[in-house]
């Protein structure tokens, strides 16, 4: 132990050989090993000491000294706060301790001797110490802290991003009346900007017919409009593609108009119709040059798999076939919902004439031939589907669509 005296902060004496610290008038006691403690720190004050050195200094030729050392730490930095010095020695995890108030060297205590014809000389005279003064917010905002801040924050944020999601998912809005059901997902209703119940005057004008029920699903790209009479034996489902820069209030307004006002113009009875078959319209104005599209499909079920071959046919107002394709695919059960990952698709024919002159067509073809897709379909009351083909139209299930032609055994 050295005859060295401290100054610490300015007003703390740190006298070494008698161990003890002096602030003004009031004096705390050391121990030995705290006193050694305290010195090696304030001898690199401002670098970081090793635990295996301060462990080998203070205990020579001991083994696990760790516990040692962690108390004479726990119990320094305790004295050192109750004279006012706070944060004086900072930890670096899994390497060692830091003294981080300003040090310097005051003095040292010596023999007394006459020292009155002493003339001081610079190396007797007080040396000032290396001082190093780490403020608070440099240990707390090191480059590592505020890696470790930022990571921390990123999660959070995409936490928050997938909760929100979560909690706004894709789910159906729904209008339900006597004689009405009005459909719209919650993803359409944000990509249109419309609140569905913003739509319920509109679903109250609709004719009420005995026995008829009316189902109306608001998509993306079409208003699908399907009826159903079970007592007279009517079903009908027409799709109208929406108009670009018309509002989606007005297009639903034109769409029931139309049905109310030429229904039976514009819709067919397919109520016996082995097949599921649908008219598509290129505006609410429902004019002669609809598209039909007829779809027959066959189920077969393996050990492991249950796969969908289906044929669609569509044909124009005059009976003239506009397109023909085949597709194959992996179908999926959740409950009544139905999920077919498609894995082929050929054209068998197409008129080219109408593909090129008829926008419609294209828009189908479009829909019905991208590679792959997975297509989704959601059970509604009365056994009708939401369809996810073209951002979400009506569609009905046949029995002879959901026929099952093979089934192979193991």
């Amino acid at each position: 132990m050295s005859n060295k005296n401290y100054k610490i902060a300015e007003d703390i004496i740190f006298s070494a050989a008698i161990f003890k610290l002096s602030k003004g008038e009031r004096d705390i006691k050391l121990s030995n090993k705290e006193a050694e403690l305290l010195e090696m720190l304030c001898d690199e004050a401002g670098s970081v000491i090793a635990r295996g050195k301060l462990q080998e200094t203070l205990w020579p030729n001991q083994d696990n000294t760790d516990t040692n050392l962690n108390r004479q730490i726990l119990s320094l930095r305790r004295k050192l706060e109750s004279i006012g010095l706070l944060d004086a020695i900072d930890t670096i995890p899994r390497v060692g301790y830091i003294f981080c108030a300003p040090v310097e060297i005051s003095g040292e205590e010596e023999e007394t001797v006459a020292t009155d014809n002493i003339v001081p000389t610079p190396a007797s005279m007080p040396q000032p110490r290396r001082q190093y003064s780490r403020r608070r917010y440099d240990r707390y905002f090191s480059p590592k802290r505020i890696m470790l801040f930022a990571l921390i924050m990123v999660s959070i944020t995409s936490l928050v991003i997938f909760i929100y999601h979560y909690a706004n998912a894709n789910t159906l809005r729904t209008i339900n009346l006597s004689h009405v059901s009005l459909y719209m997902t919650s993803e359409t209703e944000h990509a249109l900007k419309l609140n569905i119940a913003t739509l319920t005057p509109l679903a109250q004008r609709i004719p009420h017919y005995e026995d008829e029920h009316v189902s109306i699903l608001i998509g993306k790209e079409a208003i699908s409009y399907f009826s159903i009479d079970n007592k007279n034996k009517l079903l009908s489902e027409n799709i109208f593609l929406l108009r670009a820069g018309h509002p989606v209030m007005e297009e639903v307004q034109c769409v029931v108009a139309t049905m109310a006002l030429q229904g039976e113009n514009v819709s067919h009875n397919y109520y016996n119709n082995p097949h599921t078959v649908v008219r598509y319209h290129s505006s609410c104005l429902a004019p002669e040059n609809w598209v039909e599209i007829t779809r027959k499909s066959k189920m077969i079920v393996t050990m492991n798999r249950e796969i969908v071959v289906a044929t669609v046919i569509a044909t124009d107002h005059k009976g003239q076939t506009l397109f023909n394709l085949d597709s194959v695919g992996d179908v999926e059960r959740d409950d009544d919902d139905i999920a077919v990952e498609i894995k082929n698709t050929i054209v068998n024919f197409i008129d080219q004439k109408a593909l090129i002159n008829n926008s419609m067509v294209a828009t189908l073809v479009a829909a019905l031939t991208p590679p792959k897709q997975k297509a989704l379909f959601i059970q509604l009351p009365g056994g009708i589907y939401l369809s996810s083909y073209m951002g979400g139209v009506l569609s009905w299930p046949s029995r002879e669509n959901l026929k099952v032609i093979q089934r192979n055994a193991p």
